[in-house]
Order: C-alpha cells, then sequence, then structure tokens
C-alpha cells in the first residue's frame, strides 16, 4: 500500500481532520496534505509511529514506496555530510578560539613584563606615555602596539623598542628656544638639536641631527656647523652621562 493511502486511512479510521492529525504528529496540515498526495514523505521516526499506530509493517510500507526509500535515503546521505561539516566547523572554530585565547594571554604577559620592567627602572607612567627625570635628562618611553594576532611569535617590533632622553634646560649660557634631545635604539645612538625659532613658513623648527657612538661621543664633530658643535662642547659630558644611562635602561627594559 502507497503511504499516502496508508496515512489517509489512519487518519480516516481515527476520525481526524488533517489539522487534528497534525497536531498529533507534531507539524503542519499542509505537512499532512503533502503526505497524503505523496508531494513528500514523513521521516523515519515518523514513520516508525505510522506502523505501529496503522498496523502495517515498516518493512511492507518501505517496499511498495520506492519514491519514499529514495528520499528518505538522499535524506539520510545529507544529514551524515551535515554532521560531517559540522563537526569540521565546529573543529575549526574549536582551534581558532584556542589560538587567539593563546595569543591574547602571551600579548598580555608580554605587556605585564614590560609594565613591571618600566617599574623596576623607576618610570612612571601618564597615559600611554612613561617618563623618568633625573637632574640632566627627562626620558621617555610608550606604550606599544599590540603585536598582530596571527604572527606565531608574539614580540614586540624592533621599531618600537627605543628610550628618548630629553636635556633640561638649566644653562642660561645655551641660547634660547634649543631643544637637546638623545634616542637610543638597538643599533643607533642619536643626537637631536631642534632649533624652534620657526623657519619662514611658520610650519616646523630646524632640527639637525647627529650620530653618536656608544659612550656618547660624537662621531664625525668635523661635519657639524659651527653653532650645533659649540653647543655639543658645552653639553658633550652631560650627553655623555645621558647615553651611559640610556644604555643601561634600555639594556634592562628589553632584556
Amino acid at each position: 500500500m502507497k503511504i499516502g493511502e496508508t496515512i489517509l486511512k489512519l487518519r480516516e479510521a481515527k476520525q481526524m481532520s488533517q489539522e487534528e492529525f497534525a497536531q498529533h504528529y507534531h507539524v503542519t496540515r499542509q505537512t499532512i496534505s503533502n503526505w497524503e498526495k505523496e508531494k513528500n514523505y514523513p521521516d523515519l521516526q515518523t514513520l516508525v509511529q505510522i506502523s505501529d499506530e496503522s498496523g502495517i509493517s515498516l518493512d511492507s510500507m518501505i517496499k511498495d514506496n520506492f519514491s519514499m526509500v529514495q528520499e528518505i535515503d538522499k535524506k539520510v546521505r545529507h544529514l551524515k555530510w551535515f554532521k560531517i561539516g559540522t563537526a569540521i566547523v565546529l573543529v575549526i572554530v574549536f582551534f581558532i578560539s584556542s589560538y587567539i585565547a593563546i595569543q591574547k594571554g602571551q600579548q598580555n604577559r608580554l605587556i605585564q613584563t614590560y609594565r613591571s620592567n618600566l617599574e623596576e627602572i623607576g618610570f612612571e607612567q601618564d597615559g600611554d606615555n612613561y617618563y623618568l627625570t633625573d637632574s640632566d635628562f627627562k626620558y621617555e618611553v610608550y606604550m606599544f602596539d599590540r603585536p598582530d594576532i596571527w604572527k606565531l611569535n608574539q614580540k614586540m617590533s624592533e621599531r618600537e623598542k627605543f628610550i628618548v632622553a630629553t636635556l633640561i634646560e638649566k644653562d642660561n649660557n645655551l641660547k634660547d628656544n634649543l631643544e637637546v634631545t638623545i634616542r637610543k635604539t638597538k643599533d643607533f645612538i642619536t643626537l637631536s638639536l631642534s632649533k624652534r625659532n620657526y623657519m619662514a613658513n611658520d610650519t616646523s623648527p630646524q632640527i639637525n641631527e647627529y650620530s653618536l657612538d656608544k659612550n656618547g661621543q660624537i662621531k664625525h664633530q668635523e661635519e657639524m656647523d659651527a653653532a650645533d658643535s659649540e653647543i655639543y662642547d658645552q653639553l658633550k659630558d652631560n650627553i655623555a652621562s645621558g647615553v651611559k644611562k640610556l644604555n643601561e635602561m634600555y639594556s634592562d627594559l628589553y632584556k
């Protein structure tokens, strides 16, 4: 007997409307109509229930309804692949979530280590900036950007590893509006003389930069202009002292 005919006879035997029958099987009235017209078919669990209530064996219903068997087989295969696909997606999501959690943990430890090193040296925080002042210089560093989350090795970039020291102006013999700074990176130490008497276009100061050796001595003093050379001669002891402290700080901070 066709499954549609079986469902129709079972509903009539129970003296139920399609609406009542639909409620009995927890589906819609349109679904019952489609079953009876064999536009589509119940799932296996519902077929078992229909078999029990109609007294027709499940084996007989399946043998007499080849189209239904094909549809059920198709659903089973689709369900199998859906489960496999879902499992794969869940595994991928799990690994990505775990990876991101591990990377963020490494970033947090990196930042905490950096802050701890700054505190040990004596730096104080001012927003994203950190500073330390002694009798001659104000030393400054900045909070680095978090590394890209997708980089396997969570480390500070080399370009962010630096310390800047700005000379505290105390000597009245120095020219007015002069700022003296020293910048220490892994490979270079640079002396900058910024003359803040603005240029004609009133947009930027005149800045001259010179390389220092690891002891804070100018590398090519003969290449300095006369005014800068005179300033350097006045400050070379302060500069050498500042570079010595920069070297120590750099070693302690980025160890």
